[in-house]
C-alpha cells in the first residue's frame, strides 16, 4: 500500500514514496512547510487499500 498524506498546517498532499505493508507509525516533514507530520497506517487502511485494487470478477 501507498500512502497520500495531508499536511495538516499547510494542506500540502505529498505520497509516501515506499510501500507500507503492514500497520505502522512514522513521521515525515511536509515538503512545502516542512513540517514534521506523524503518519498512522492502521490494519483496516491497508484492508481498505487491498480492497480498492483487487481485480473483480465479472458478474455472469
Amino acid at each position: 500500500m501507498r500512502a497520500v498524506v495531508s499536511c495538516e498546517a499547510c494542506g500540502f498532499r505529498q505520497e509516501v514514496a515506499r510501500d507500507i505493508p503492514q500497520p505502522t507509525t512514522f513521521h515525515l516533514i511536509c515538503h512545502h512547510c516542512e513540517q514534521s507530520l506523524r503518519v498512522t497506517v492502521t490494519a483496516a487502511d491497508i484492508r481498505t487499500a487491498e480492497a480498492m485494487v483487487r481485480p473483480r470478477t465479472p458478474i455472469s
